[in-house]
């Protein structure tokens, strides 16, 4: 196992010193490649103004698994964000779904937020496929970004839920699309800092407002159990892994979670927000604006994402988003 030890003080940079002497990697530009040899793909850091500094992690088959652990500190005055998504090699589709307190490993694809002061310790695990972020903000900003509450809210939300002071749920589409969309570009990217700032934005905006559901689920008393969560995640992964077939029917979702329809349908919307098929339908078309980001022509999105008819696509997608996919292609 690499293990990477990490003072609050310290930049995510050190990192890149132990990993590279360990696995024998190449550091270019703020960037370690793995060789192939301990695995394949890549490790960068970026800091933001703001005092954010980001570690993104775009690695498979690792030969060994990757540790950080980042020490607890009184002083931290931080908060460690991070957004995991852990895959198997050739089924990246099929997320590990194992979470605490049920059989299995201890990897899991998760988003989850911790005070510093504690200290966090992340695993990734060999042979699997490993997309992740890894944020460090500093407490006074994002206090600073909640406009409606106190300052310290989020750390006295922290400290009432567990003894880590940590709070973590399942990963959804909306993270997958965000991290898999800055992995492929931040290489690359002209602006590295400017595009940094934009993505991590989106995806700290989105943590906060599910953090602030969580913390509503816990103190009503309906956070759902390890178990709950496990079989939703199931029923979440099926319908994004089938965006381009039609929605799977709730007899069939029944059975793979376990559940009653009744209770699924119940649980589902109060989790992530959406109903079943809205869920289904909003990741099956957001699939279908990344086509269109990328100019294929609407006809050819209409049949790549499941539509035998591109005037239901076009009907379904102006529904979503308040204008046609012909305007999408060709605003002017």
């Amino acid at each position: 196992m690499s293990y990477v030890s990490l003072e609050n003080s310290e930049p995510f940079l050190k990192c890149f010193e132990v990993i590279a002497e360990d696995k024998s990697c190449i550091v270019s530009d703020s960037v370690l490649y793995f060789g192939g040899k301990t695995g394949k793909g890549f490790i960068t850091v970026a800091g933001i103004p703001s005092g954010i500094e980001v570690l993104a992690v775009n690695v498979s088959m690792l030969t060994d698994d990757l540790t950080f652990s980042f020490l607890p500190s009184q002083s931290a005055s931080s908060y460690i964000l991070s957004f995991d998504e852990i895959g198997t090699p050739g089924k990246e589709n099929e997320l590990s779904l194992t979470y605490p307190g049920l059989p299995g490993e201890r990897f899991h694809s998760s988003v989850t937020i911790t005070d510093a002061d504690y200290g966090k310790l992340v695993t990734y695990p060999k042979e699997r496929v490993i997309r992740s972020l890894i944020v460090r903000v500093q407490k006074s900003s994002l206090d600073g970004l909640i406009q409606d509450f106190d300052g310290g809210t989020i750390r006295s939300i922290l400290q009432s839920t567990s003894t880590t002071s940590s709070l973590s749920w399942p990963i959804t589409f909306k993270y997958r699309l965000l991290i898999n969309d800055f992995m492929s570009e931040i290489l690359q990217h002209p602006f590295r800092e400017l595009f940094t700032i934009r993505n991590i934005s989106v995806l700290v905006e989105y943590l906060l407002q599910q953090f602030f559901v969580m913390d509503k689920l816990v103190k009503e008393g309906d956070y759902l159990s390890a178990q709950d969560m496990f079989n939703l995640t199931k029923v979440e992964q099926h319908l994004c892994a089938n965006y381009r077939t039609e929605f799977p029917g709730i007899e069939k979702l029944s059975r793979i979670s376990a559940m009653s329809p009744t209770s699924l349908k119940t649980k589902f919307k109060k989790y992530y927000g959406e109903t079943l098929f809205s869920y289904y339908q909003k990741n099956k078309l957001e699939h279908a604006r990344k086509l269109l980001d990328n100019k294929v022509p609407v006809k050819v999105v209409a049949t790549e994402i499941g539509y035998s008819n591109p005037s239901h696509f076009t009907l379904a997608f102006k529904k979503e988003y308040g204008f046609s996919p012909w305007h999408y292609l060709n605003p002017h």
